[in-house]
């Protein structure tokens, strides 16, 4: 439930940055929660693998289906039939326009062998990016099975052991014990800042680990 229940259309981002510094990653719609999740993927022993982070929330309406216009705008279909969502109308169409200018973000999340490498956007602050107390994570999965939905299981506490910021600052390689295969693997920095001193406009990102790179 922390990113959604009933995803539903699947966009490429395919402006070349007219939408944003997200071009080539996918935006999936999310019918409960009327919002939109955000998807960057890569290949790990051929096998497709990688992160989502939350996007955009609070449309009018349960997200169902999303175009792409030449300008690189998004406009998004929106319909309560059949089932509610967050949003109360019954049906709409919403535009998403990029205003130009590039938030703090988790840009991208790689698997590493012994963790993970974070892109962001912007530079981070070199003090706090640096202290592994900045940083929390947890692993888990689902019971896979015909009952509706699951609780999360085998929950368990990670520990980030060390934290390495690249020297422009958009990078940060944190190495982890405890990575588990086939786990979802949650991460919180809510005491990020970038060299400005601004936030992260969204502190959270999921990881589905099917496999550990060599």
């Amino acid at each position: 439930k922390k990113m959604g229940q009933s995803a539903t259309d699947i966009l490429l981002d395919e402006s070349q940055g007219k939408f944003g510094p997200f071009a080539g990653q996918l935006f999936v719609g999310e019918f409960t929660q009327a919002g939109i999740n955000r998807v960057f993927l890569e290949k790990v022993d051929g096998e497709y693998q990688g992160a989502c982070f939350p996007f955009r929330s609070r449309f009018a309406s349960a997200v169902l289906r999303m175009a792409q216009g030449k300008d690189g705008s998004v406009f998004v279909g929106l319909t309560n039939r059949g089932w509610s969502s967050l949003g109360t109308a019954a049906y709409g169409l919403q535009r998403l326009v990029w205003t130009g200018k590039t938030p703090f973000e988790i840009l991208e999340m790689k698997a590493q062998p012994d963790g993970f490498e974070l892109v962001f956007t912007q530079p981070v602050d070199r003090k706090i990016a640096s202290d592994v107390k900045t940083y929390r994570m947890n692993s888990y999965t689902y019971l896979y099975h015909a009952t509706y939905g699951s609780e999360e299981i085998q929950n368990q506490n990670l520990t980030i052991r060390d934290a390495q910021v690249s020297e422009d600052g958009k990078r940060v390689r944190l190495k982890v014990d405890g990575l588990r295969e086939l786990f979802v693997h949650e991460l919180h920095i809510p005491a990020l800042r970038n060299s400005d001193g601004e936030p992260l406009l969204h502190p959270s990102a999921y990881y589905t680990l099917n496999r550990i790179p060599k």
